[in-house]
């Protein structure tokens, strides 16, 4: 009896190591689904962008030659009619350009170029303005020399070359995010293929184990005839085994199935799974084995997290209504009593001195805090209680900023070059939680709402993060 349920229990070990190993496999293939999907997402938004920045420059082009025209069929013909284009064109830049300021708004080289085309538009009209005034006044000379300086073609000229320039660099912006959507791409489909190579081969494996388990255990039965009750014993063992083994063939490849439809469902479905082996088989596995199923546990709840980041990250300011007047007082404080349990559990002490009220999105500004004093509730010293401060460091004129500071643990300069992208992590999961998500999601706030968000820090006197946020 003892040497068939050894047998048993090897064969499970080895069945559990193997299907362990598949759904690493389908994990892998399951995040780099996510990631190209953020990134497929981003670059939707900017083509939109740049199609809408594209038809806008068009027509800001198209007005100033527009009122170009009429002025100069008026100075020609003295008809008030050809004037109408001239006056349309004075209603309707002003709204065109604030148009394709909020299409760049996100990149700083493209505002300081759209600052020049709106001055070269602004010295345009004053030009074709000028010489209406002359010809009016009956100034012919005045005209004629204004006329003949070629100032009105030299201003057309730079206000077409830097439109070139506002194009070209928004063109080339979508191109390379094009490339990088093309390489996530190109990487996504070869972890699908070794995911779906991985299960396969798991598959093939439960199937050769089996077999021979099934008729080694019928010919254990046929050969111990006296062992009614021993025999029987085992032969439930193997019924449920194999019932297990077939409803988790019957799940692997269910969560195969949807894995691209529905990110959060299979990862459910596995730690349920775990759930009711832990519960109902604890007591046919080995001390190995239980912890082969803690492991998954712990494994499909760090990727639930995860991809709930990651979704998260994604999702930044789609869906929630740009408030004109929010509190931050009101939003740190919503911010601190999400974190209550950490901040009672570590014995942190946090002063909030008077913060402004000013323009954005409150449910992405409160995860913004949220996500800040938690670090700074996480990154202290082992035995010293943190001290966390929030207050407004700097005012300027149109921008406020504000300053969450911890006396933790600090960083070196290396690190806070590269605290803010996806997936970097400065310590180990055993030593801090985390994903490596939460300040890239910070930074993406921030710049939501056109923002800065930079750190000062150095190892062992801790970190202050700085928020630079307009106010109008």
């Amino acid at each position: 009896m003892s040497v068939a349920t050894d047998a048993i229990t090897q064969q499970g070990t080895r069945l559990f190591r193997t299907l362990y190993i598949g759904l690493i496999l389908l994990m892998i293939a399951v995040l780099a689904s996510v990631v190209t999907e953020v990134a497929t997402i981003d670059v939707r938004r900017k083509l939109d962008n740049a199609l809408q920045l594209e038809r806008d420059l068009g027509l800001l082009l198209s007005t100033l030659l527009d009122a170009e025209t009429g002025q100069r069929g008026y100075l020609l013909t003295e008809k008030d009619a050809y004037l109408e284009p001239y006056r349309l064109a004075l209603d309707s830049v002003a709204p065109i350009l604030r148009r394709i300021g909020s299409e760049v708004r996100e990149d700083s080289i493209q505002q300081l170029r759209l600052q020049r085309v709106s001055g070269l538009t602004a010295d345009k009209f004053a030009e074709l303005s000028r010489t209406l005034q002359l010809d009016a006044a009956g100034q012919r000379d005045s005209l004629t020399q204004l006329l003949e300086s070629d100032l009105g073609r030299s201003l057309m000229d730079q206000i077409r070359h830097t439109i070139d320039q506002l194009r070209q660099e928004e063109l080339s912006d979508v191109k390379m995010r094009q490339q990088q959507v093309d390489r996530l791409s190109a990487i996504t489909t070869v972890l699908r293929f070794v995911g779906v190579l991985g299960l396969a081969f798991v598959f093939y494996y439960i199937y050769t184990q089996l077999r021979p388990l099934y008729a080694r255990n019928l010919q254990i039965i046929t050969d111990r005839d006296r062992e009614i009750e021993e025999r029987k014993r085992i032969e439930e063992v193997n019924t449920e085994l194999i019932a297990s083994l077939n409803g988790k063939n019957a799940e692997l490849d269910q969560f195969a199935y949807i894995a691209s439809h529905d990110l959060r469902e299979p990862l459910r479905t596995v730690s349920n799974y775990v759930e009711v082996l832990t519960e109902d088989h604890a007591d046919q596995l080995d001390a190995e084995g239980l912890e082969y199923l803690s492991v998954i546990h712990r494994s499909t709840d760090r990727m639930r997290l995860l991809i709930d980041s990651l979704l998260q990250y994604g999702r930044v300011g789609r869906g929630e209504q740009r408030n004109p007047r929010v509190d931050l007082h009101q939003v740190v404080r919503e911010a601190l009593e999400n974190l209550h349990f950490a901040i009672e559990q570590s014995a942190a002490t946090v002063t909030v001195g008077e913060l402004p009220t000013l323009p954005g999105y409150p449910i992405a500004l409160r995860q913004l805090f949220q996500n800040l004093l938690a670090n700074a509730l996480k990154f202290h010293a082992p035995g010293t209680p943190p001290v966390v401060d929030v207050f407004v460091a700097d005012t300027d004129d149109g921008r406020v900023t504000l300053a969450v500071r911890d006396h933790g643990i600090g960083m070196t300069a290396a690190d806070q070059d590269k605290i803010f992208d996806l997936f970097t992590r400065l310590h180990n999961a055993h030593t801090y939680e985390g994903q490596g998500i939460g300040l890239a999601y910070c930074q993406k706030i921030v710049q939501l709402h056109q923002g800065q968000l930079t750190v000062l820090s150095q190892p062992g006197q801790g970190s202050t993060f700085r928020v630079t946020l307009p106010t109008v």
